[in-house]
């Protein structure tokens, strides 16, 4: 077995889980539960170092290394997969990133990812990304929907990587939580790193990079299914999971988190409720602010008018 080693700890939240189960909602790879089985029935997925059966159940702290065979030849192809374009000139192209498409190849999805979609509707993007990220300046995770910048020239990526490395992009997005924060306005500035032990999740962690997060309350709704709140969300550093270790590092997570919310399977929605809906940075030519701010995602506008229908009386 040669192809990519990847290695995850089972949290004690997870005891006694189907290993594909928690296999696919734990990892941000793209895996479906088949493909999951068929890895495991040709022994690339072990626990402990032993063979495994598909039904086989996770137990606390079980080291389970997963080998993913690479694939015969990766050949990025352009394919023909709907974006949303909201802006598009020269340099750059904005786009609204569905939910659940990941942004670029890597193991458990080599095709059928933002960047396939981006070759077939743009003809032109930078190459500083490599073969296998062109006109990625930054990403969002696979469920995040929402508003990313793509560059088309290997000068508008230099100059936009350089406003985010500065922190002169302003980032804002929105996202519903579990609980009531308690204020209406908070900053947390929380350092944050790769989990010491699993090595999955990211983690709030005195010895990671600064990381620092400010939200704003915007609707609190009182149901039957629970107390949700509605965050604006202005993000000031772009650490991997950022907000979503933020927010459940002070009892805040994300509906359908299914890493940072113990509760993420209860709601049964589609993809985490977290959106980039406003973006602004200077034009690398024109010199001009770019501004930019879409509506929430189906997925989130859905569970709001669930959640509506379900307020308790009074509210």
């Amino acid at each position: 077995m040669t192809g990519t080693i990847v290695e995850v700890t089972v949290p004690e939240d997870n005891n006694l889980e189907r290993i594909d189960k928690f296999l696919s909602g734990s990892l941000e790879i793209d895996f479906s539960r088949s493909f999951l089985q068929k890895l495991i029935r040709s022994g690339h997925i072990r626990a402990g170092g032993r063979a495994i059966k598909p039904n086989y159940k996770v137990k606390s702290d079980d080291l389970i290394t997963i080998d993913i065979p690479e694939p015969e030849k990766l050949e990025l192809l352009p394919e023909d997969i709907p974006l949303q374009i909201v802006y598009d000139d020269a340099s750059l192209v904005v786009i609204n990133k569905q939910p659940g498409l990941p942004v670029h190849p890597g193991p458990g999805h080599w095709s059928r990812t933002l960047v396939n979609g981006l070759l077939f509707h743009i003809p032109d993007l930078s190459s500083i990304g490599g073969v296998d990220r062109p006109g990625i300046v930054h990403r969002l995770d696979k469920d995040t929907a929402g508003l990313m910048v793509v560059a088309k020239d290997d000068a508008a990526h230099r100059f936009l990587t350089g406003e985010f490395s500065a922190r002169r992009v302003k980032k804002r997005y929105s996202t519903i939580v579990i609980g009531k924060p308690a204020a209406d306005h908070g900053r947390i500035d929380l350092p944050i790193g790769r989990h010491r032990k699993y090595r999955h999740k990211m983690a709030v962690d005195e010895k990671g990079r600064d990381a620092v997060t400010e939200f704003t309350l915007k609707r609190v709704w009182n149901s039957r299914l629970g107390v949700f709140s509605m965050l604006d969300i202005n993000l000031l550093t772009g650490r991997t999971h950022q907000i979503r270790v933020h927010l459940s590092s002070i009892g805040l997570p994300i509906v359908g988190d299914p890493i940072y919310s113990k509760k993420w399977e209860k709601y049964k929605v589609p993809f985490l409720l977290l959106a980039s809906t406003g973006l602004e940075f200077t034009h690398p030519k024109e010199t001009i602010l770019l501004k930019f701010s879409i509506d929430l995602p189906d997925h989130i506008r859905a569970f709001i008018e669930r959640i509506e229908r379900l307020k308790t009386s009074g509210q």
